[in-house]
């Protein structure tokens, strides 16, 4: 895959860093304070706003008390940052792009992502589209759709990168080339996608007079 476009939206958890040990944590010392057990398994979550995710495992509490929950996870998670890191190839990748052509789609909240980024040593855009941005989380292509605004281009002239089945979806319902990342999620799962890459790292970016050039090593279809 050799194509040419204006700009570029990463999702940051499993696409520029690994911060699920860290996340487990914070929502295994959760589940077990409101008798869900000691270990809580993240991963058909992933991507979900935490509040939703509550709502799923709790559907009896009020709206007021999912929300109240969801604040003690989020300040949790952006306390605990020990763990994060990046993965393979993400500053790389992160160096090629000129600042004003990339951002961040994430479900989760800007403080949080910018902690995670510092952490990782990874530098914080100056444009992050988070939960705290959009109405409607992925799968909606809302977040997708901002960060292109915001950025100044349309969706059509962007590359929307995730690792997730609902990122994959979000970014393109909004009309973005998409390419999915490996990362807990099994190629099967990510076949929406218009090209599949073995990790950010194999992701090449080259900055040409009329747009950036993206290559993929290795790519799946």
């Amino acid at each position: 895959m050799a194509v040419l476009h204006d700009a570029v939206l990463f999702d940051l958890d499993g696409t520029l860093v690994d911060s699920y040990g860290d996340a487990e944590d914070c929502w295994n010392e959760w589940a077990a304070s409101v008798g869900l057990g000691e270990t809580f398994d993240l991963a058909p979550f992933y991507g979900q706003k935490r509040a939703d995710i509550i709502r799923t495992l709790l559907p009896h509490l009020p709206q007021r008390e999912i929300e109240e929950h969801a604040e003690k996870v989020r300040l949790a998670e952006r306390a605990r940052v020990s763990k994060v890191v990046a993965l393979p190839g993400a500053a790389r990748v992160l160096a090629a792009l000129p600042p004003e052509r990339w951002a961040i789609v994430t479900s989760n909240d800007t403080e949080v992502a910018q902690a995670r980024l510092r952490s990782a040593g990874l530098p914080v855009p100056e444009v992050i589209v988070s939960a705290d941005n959009v109405v409607h989380p992925k799968p909606h292509p809302e977040g997708f759709l901002l960060g292109a605004e915001k950025l100044g281009f349309k969706p059509a002239s962007v590359v929307g990168i995730d690792d997730s089945p609902i990122g994959v979806t979000a970014a393109k319902e909004a009309g973005m080339t998409v390419v999915a990342v490996r990362f807990r999620h099994d190629v099967s799962e990510l076949q929406d996608a218009h090209v599949i890459a073995d990790g950010v790292g194999a992701i090449q970016f080259e900055v040409q007079p009329d747009g950036i050039l993206l290559t993929i090593d290795g790519e799946q279809r």
